[in-house]
């Protein structure tokens, strides 16, 4: 074989060997910044909803009216996931139950004053 051509050969395996490396490492990368994006996102959702969560089961009136507007905000973007709305329904049944057992009050009667 000739010296010329084995160079040439190693040259190009070489080349080869080098764009695959290429390659891995942008599909490597690709798939960090997917798994990063996800992981924010989960826990940018984790510390919104921990926010409602705590404000809806306050006994504070004016802490349910902030839960229900965030709540609001939350579930109606255009990113709501399955989790938002199974939040949302695990939200409404807490509500329903401590209204249950909390009976009616004076706040649930109708105002004659209006």
């Amino acid at each position: 074989m000739d010296v010329g051509l084995v160079s040439a050969v190693v040259a190009l395996v070489g080349a080869a060997v080098a764009a695959a490396s290429v390659v891995v490492t942008l599909i490597e990368g690709r798939r960090t910044r997917r798994n990063t994006e996800f992981s924010v996102h989960r826990d940018l959702w984790w510390q919104r909803w921990t926010w409602v969560v705590e404000r809806a089961l306050s006994r504070d009136p004016d802490d349910h009216d902030a839960a229900a507007l965030m709540t609001y905000a939350l579930t109606t973007r255009s990113w709501v996931t399955p989790d938002d709305e199974w939040v949302l329904t695990e939200l409404e049944q807490a509500e329903r139950r401590r209204l249950r057992e909390r009976g009616p009050t004076k706040e649930d009667e109708p105002d004659d004053h209006r």
